[in-house]
């Protein structure tokens, strides 16, 4: 059985979270605008980097079918 959904769920989790405290603290820092436009790049950047890593990490390393003689 494969577990696969776990790691993209834990993945999706920490995005809204990093998103949600990103709108409510970078619009407090910057002004208003730049604040969630800047929120919105984080979370875009976030899942982009992540999404690279998983897929350099865990898509080329299926196990290789032994050739039976």
């Amino acid at each position: 059985m494969r577990k696969d959904w776990i790691l993209d769920i834990v993945i999706a989790l920490s995005a809204i979270f990093i998103f949600a405290l990103m709108m409510l603290f970078l619009p407090t820092v910057l002004p208003a605008a730049f604040g969630y436009v800047a929120a919105f790049l984080v979370f875009v950047l976030y899942l982009t980097l992540v999404g690279l890593f998983v897929i350099k990490r865990f898509v080329g390393e299926t196990p290789q079918k032994k050739v039976k003689n």
